[in-house]
């Protein structure tokens, strides 16, 4: 028994004295790595373009950092309005404060036929006006009013719608009033041989003429100089005379 267990502890190791030399043996060969890796950092390290490019590193990332920093400063950051319910407050009472309050007057329809008619024979004369339709009521801005007829005589006898402008101060108010007229018969008719009677201060010239429009005693007709053969524009003054002028 003796033997064998020498025999044993002799020829086959226990497993403690059989791992013993593997451990150192790979404690070498790590300790070798090690070193090897030490040597190559080292070595990498001690290189010229490794040195440069450690130097060139910082440079490239400050100036890849800097404009982007500069121009996120340089760009305004826009602003945006907004309007308070206090805001919106103060601004309609500035608007009801900018307001002009302006008085007004009512006027009844014979209110209105006083203030109207006399412009409305006028502008329509020689025609006699037979009857006139005013409206009901009228409103006006508070003041004088002064008023203009856009009517003109018409050729014959008839109903016409006569407008009219009133004007109170700045204000104006378009007002159209209804009127059947009398007028009278034309003197001239289109085609009559006239005097064309050409008066241009102290000096009074004639030349036979040819009215191309009937018209009647005041009325602006068209003639023509028979002997130059141009056309003026003259007023009837008789059945015989058209008088022009310049």
């Amino acid at each position: 028994m003796q033997r064998q267990r020498s025999a044993a502890s002799v020829g086959s190791p226990t497993r403690g004295a059989v791992q013993r030399p593997k451990d150192q043996w790979i404690r070498r060969i790590g300790s070798g790595t090690q070193r090897a890796d030490a040597v190559d950092m080292k070595s990498a390290f001690d290189s010229p373009m490794t040195a440069s490019l450690m130097f060139a590193a910082p440079l490239l990332i400050v100036s890849l950092i800097v404009p982007r920093a500069a121009s996120a400063q340089d760009t305004p950051t826009p602003e945006m309005a907004i309007d308070t319910p206090a805001d919106t407050a103060r601004g309609s009472a500035g608007r009801r404060r900018g307001r002009t309050h302006r008085t007004t007057q009512r006027l009844d329809q014979r209110a209105v036929e006083r203030l109207l008619r006399a412009s409305v024979e006028t502008s329509l004369a020689p025609c006699d006006v037979a009857e006139l339709d005013f409206p009901p009521s009228l409103i006006l801005p508070a003041g004088a009013a002064t008023v203009a007829s856009l009517a003109t005589a018409p050729r014959a006898s008839g109903r016409i719608t006569a407008p009219l402008i009133v004007t109170v101060g700045d204000a104006e108010t378009r007002v159209l009033v209804s009127a059947r007229v009398v007028c009278p018969a034309p003197v001239v008719a289109a085609g009559a041989r006239v005097r064309i009677v050409v008066v241009i201060g102290a000096v009074r010239a004639s030349a036979p003429g040819i009215v191309a429009q009937p018209g009647r005693i005041g009325d602006e007709v068209r003639v023509t100089n028979v002997d130059t053969r141009v056309q003026l524009r003259g007023r009837v003054v008789d059945a015989g005379t058209v008088e022009v002028r310049p």
